[in-house]
């Protein structure tokens, strides 16, 4: 806490300092003026809680200097210290919030009750300042996530429109009477290699910056909402309830406008127009089924609308779908790695050469492969890399070449230790949880092992210490925000798990050299 003695006499200044207790309250910095004009730099400078203040100064009075401070500083608590009883000098204490007007000469218990008085006003106020300022950062993260959840209830059929139409209209923009709706769905994976790796692979991440991006596009008409899924199948899902006819040109502008922004386009899928709200469940079916169905080896077109003959097509019976899968079964039995490859070659050119292969049946592909590659080996990780190319499309060569790769890592065998174990599950547990307040007890408890454990294991495997790649973590989490959003420094705070912008920005500037705003403006990336 702060404060600022104003006075012309030396001696009042000075007898101020003397009697109250400044220790009681941990005030270390005591500024003084001689006039309302010194008096007002000094507030702009160091911004003090409490001003003691006389009325009648040259240059510059204490009534004048009362209605700068109520306008500039409201939360300041006054003093006014004057000798003059009229009610002309203490009308403006009392019309700008004075919380007491002591007369001269000073009396000295009097002044100690008024100023302590003042403290443990200013300090109850900033107490409930602050509360209100968690409360409304909590708003401000909760309400996001509250609206995903919702709206995806919403269009699964697990929430009553009824409960949430008034909210729709006031937060939304949702005109009161609709009609029809149309529901688009957007998957993250065609954008692997653009989108995804541009933000380190954090699908939360990705997804809440995209739909930021929808809503931008959708905001000047308020024909929708893009919201993150809490349904399998898409990560973004758009609730359109106005010009729904222009639904497809509306998908086209917000694809357009993901290309300008990050240079890659977006595989979505359109439903068609359904009564609102008791056809809304089957439109987000639709939208779900027109992107699972998309054709993965279609070159051309982005948005993929559902048609009434859309299906499976039977097109896995144009190859010798089962015989592969056989032939592969044999290959891992054998162990050897060149019969494997093999097998993978003639699959890919197998698959390169369909007319059509939908996303679903090639899930379904993944699957089977997957369950053949586990007798190879039954304790190992099996995990598909995402098969596009750069320009977001699928690539049978992509696929050919991560099957390939995970064949010869599994045959190799998994050479890691318990602890190198459990150091990766930490870290992978990190990496989706940064933005929590994270602590080493939370760790060890989320681990069943003692703090000291945790840290020494992390340590010794990582030759890094826990608490600094958390701070890394969170700090090129941040990075890629400044980089790529044009979000409040706040905000990128509160997404990267610091509640305390000016703590973030510390941290920021230790770790890089740079303070957030001055690294933003050098990103040749930044978003204007």
């Amino acid at each position: 806490m702060k404060v600022l003695i104003v006075d012309d006499e030396k001696h009042v200044r000075e007898a101020i300092r003397y009697f109250v207790p400044w220790e009681k309250y941990h005030i270390t910095d005591i500024y003084e003026a001689s006039n309302g004009q010194e008096a007002m730099r000094i507030m702009q400078e160091q911004q003090p809680a409490i001003v003691f203040t006389d009325m009648r100064m040259p240059l510059m009075d204490g009534a004048e200097l009362l209605e700068w401070l109520h306008s500039h500083y409201p939360h300041t608590k006054t003093i006014v210290i004057s000798g003059y009883q009229d009610f002309n000098y203490v009308k403006p204490a009392i019309v700008y919030g004075g919380t007491d007007y002591l007369l001269k000469p000073l009396n000295s218990k009097q002044l100690i009750a008024a100023a302590e008085h003042a403290f443990k006003l200013w300090l109850e106020e900033e107490q409930e300042r602050h509360q209100a300022h968690r409360q409304n950062m909590q708003l401000n993260v909760l309400r996001p996530l509250y609206w995903d959840k919702m709206l995806s209830d919403l269009v699964a059929g697990q929430a009553s429109f009824q409960e949430v139409r008034n909210s729709l209209c006031e937060e939304l923009g949702m005109p009161l009477f609709v009609a029809e709706c149309r529901v688009a769905l957007i998957s993250l994976q065609g954008a692997d290699c653009r989108l995804l790796h541009r933000f380190q692979g954090d699908v939360g991440l990705t997804s809440f910056v995209l739909a930021n991006v929808c809503n931008e596009v959708l905001a000047p008409k308020q024909n929708g909402f893009a919201f993150r899924s809490w349904q399998g199948g898409a990560d973004i899902v758009l609730l359109l309830w106005s010009a729904v006819a222009e639904a497809e040109e509306e998908m086209h502008r917000i694809n357009e406008s993901i290309r300008q922004t990050y240079g890659v386009q977006m595989d979505i899928g359109l439903s068609l127009p359904a009564a609102f709200p008791e056809g809304l469940q089957r439109a987000f079916r639709q939208a779900r089924q027109s992107l699972n169905e998309r054709n993965l080896l279609q070159r051309e077109g982005r948005i993929h609308l559902f048609r009434e003959q859309s299906g499976s097509g039977g097109s896995e019976k144009n190859y010798a779908y089962e015989t592969q899968l056989d032939k592969l079964r044999v290959a891992v039995l054998s162990g050897d790695q060149d019969k494997m490859e093999r097998v993978v070659d003639e699959w890919s050119d197998q698959l390169a050469g369909l007319p059509l292969l939908t996303e679903s049946q090639f899930q379904q592909l993944q699957a089977d492969i997957s369950e053949v590659l586990r007798r190879l080996r039954p304790d190992g990780e099996i995990s598909f890399e995402l098969c596009y190319d750069s320009e977001g499309l699928f690539s049978v060569e992509n696929w050919r070449s991560q099957l390939k790769t995970l064949l010869q890592r599994l045959s190799e065998g998994n050479a890691q230790t318990p602890d190198n174990r459990l150091v990766e599950e930490i870290r992978q547990y990190l990496q989706q949880n940064y933005a929590r307040d994270m602590t080493l007890q939370h760790i060890a408890e989320r681990f069943f092992i003692s703090r000291e454990n945790v840290s020494r294991k992390f340590k010794q495997i990582t030759g890094e210490n826990l608490s600094d790649y958390l701070t890394s973590l969170r700090v090129d989490k941040a990075k890629t925000l400044l980089q790529n959003t044009n979000l409040r420094l706040s905000q990128i705070s509160e997404l990267v798990g610091y509640e305390d912008e000016k703590y973030f920005s510390r941290v920021f500037k230790k770790s890089t050299g740079q303070s957030p705003r001055e690294y933003r403006k050098q990103g040749e990336n930044y978003i204007s």
